[in-house]
């Protein structure tokens, strides 16, 4: 890919320097010019602009004189001419060929073009690269020495001029996907010298010192992550940090404090449900094992009050209907190209389903790549997370589709989502989504 760009960038540079230095290397030849009378009123004419400039202010005194000068000259030239033969003869000596200039703009366009692409060019396409590169577990090597090379052009542009916000942000990102957490971790802490209050950046920085500290949140890393959790309480990836780092530190009742409030997003992947469940039993068993009473796994997550929720509903239901057939939605998923564009095809699509006013539990959830989309996606109550929390148990339900470049299962600005309400008769309900609003 790399050799073809820059094929074609010099093709259509050499294409572009041939157009512009042509003219200037090929001698016109003009033939006989037919010279006619009227060059006397043409001269008077051209008089009569420059005096209208002249009074207009367009031209100052000095350019004016000259210009009279030149074409008083070229009027005692073209005035004795005897024959067409002499016209000719002094239009074609005033075209030179100009080789210098040819020579600089031989030179000149390509660097020109050069400096723009990379002030310009590069760190939109490059930043975009990194992003889509980061969502792969592996890739070719080639592709790695392309985003060496990539970041290595970055690091001398930013020694260079010092850098933006945005390059180091960037150089940062780069690191960490070629797995340099020590050079991650200082291009993050220049881009938060300028970017101080800038959460996203206080987390990403936490997290490569983590990974070079053997997946431990040290003081600094924990400061930052804490920081970060209460300038943006409701993110996500602070929430689940803030709680990992409690928990290495021992502080077990906000560990626990900081995962049951992340439980709600965690929707579309049963093993996040599962890491978080198991940070807070474990958080519960220290916290008992130090002398304290604490409730029930169950009664901390919640699940106890929604298991008893939805018993209620169903118990109450089936008082007054007849039992219902096991509940089945049959959803058809495509993404709008649009957003098609944004992504990778094997970027992760989510499907599930959860209650609209309850527990913000998935009832059943699903996961595919945007390269199978278009696809029917089945939910039924066999999909449950919990006893008792399935599709039947509760009358009014939002259906929500989900891609995700970064694969995680807590929704992100960045993704895009289509949803649709669903109330009432679920058997073999056939639904159609179209992914086409950003999260915000």
């Amino acid at each position: 890919m790399n050799i073809m760009f820059w094929g074609l960038l010099i093709l259509m540079l050499l294409v572009a320097i041939g157009l512009l230095v042509y003219p200037l290397l090929k001698a016109r030849k003009v033939s006989a010019l037919a010279y006619k009378d009227s060059n006397l009123k043409i001269n008077d004419e051209k008089i009569q602009e420059l005096d209208v400039d002249l009074a207009e202010d367009r031209i100052d005194q000095q350019f004016y004189k000259a210009a009279r000068e030149e074409l008083d000259r070229e009027l005692l030239i073209d005035i004795p001419a005897e024959s067409k033969e002499t016209a000719a003869d002094y239009y074609a000596s005033a075209a030179k060929r100009h080789p210098a200039l040819a020579l600089i703009i031989s030179v000149f366009v390509p660097m020109l073009a050069l400096l723009l692409y990379l002030d310009l060019g590069m760190h939109n396409a490059s930043e975009e690269s990194f992003a889509a590169n980061q969502a792969s577990i592996t890739e070719p090597a080639e592709a790695q020495l392309s985003v060496e090379k990539m970041t290595q052009q970055l690091e001398a542009k930013i020694e260079k001029d010092g850098g933006t916000t945005e390059e180091w942000i960037m150089l940062g990102r780069a690191h960490k996907h070629m797995g340099n957490n020590t050079q991650a971790a200082k291009a993050f802490a220049v881009a938060l010298e300028q970017d101080a209050n800038n959460a996203q950046l206080m987390l990403e920085r936490a997290e490569v010192l983590a990974l070079s500290n053997d997946r431990k949140f040290a003081d600094e890393a924990r400061a930052l992550v804490l920081k970060a959790q209460a300038l943006e309480p409701d993110n996500a990836n602070a929430l689940w940090f803030a709680g990992v780092a409690e928990y290495q530190y021992g502080n077990y009742h906000k560990a626990i404090a900081h995962l049951t409030k992340l439980l709600p997003f965690a929707a579309g992947e049963e093993d996040v449900m599962k890491s978080i469940v198991s940070i807070v039993a474990k958080s519960r068993q220290a916290l008992i094992d130090s002398g304290e009473e604490m409730p029930e796994l169950a009664e901390i997550l919640g699940i106890e009050a929604m298991l008893a929720e939805a018993k209620a509903k169903s118990e109450t239901k089936s008082e007054i209907t007849e039992p219902v057939s096991t509940a089945r939605l049959l959803v058809s998923i495509d993404v709008s190209e649009q957003v098609k564009q944004k992504f990778n095809a094997n970027d992760t699509v989510f499907v599930y389903a959860k209650a609209r006013q309850g527990p913000r539990m998935p009832l059943a959830a699903q996961r595919i790549t945007l390269a199978d989309l278009p696809a029917v996606v089945v939910l039924d109550d066999s999909m449950a997370m919990a006893e008792g929390m399935n599709l039947s148990a509760f009358d009014e339900l939002v259906i929500s589709a989900r891609v995700s470049k970064t694969g995680s299962a807590i929704a992100q600005s960045g993704d895009f989502i289509g949803q649709l309400p669903v109330k009432g008769e679920k058997t073999n309900l056939k639904l159609n989504i179209v992914i086409d609003t950003a999260v915000p």
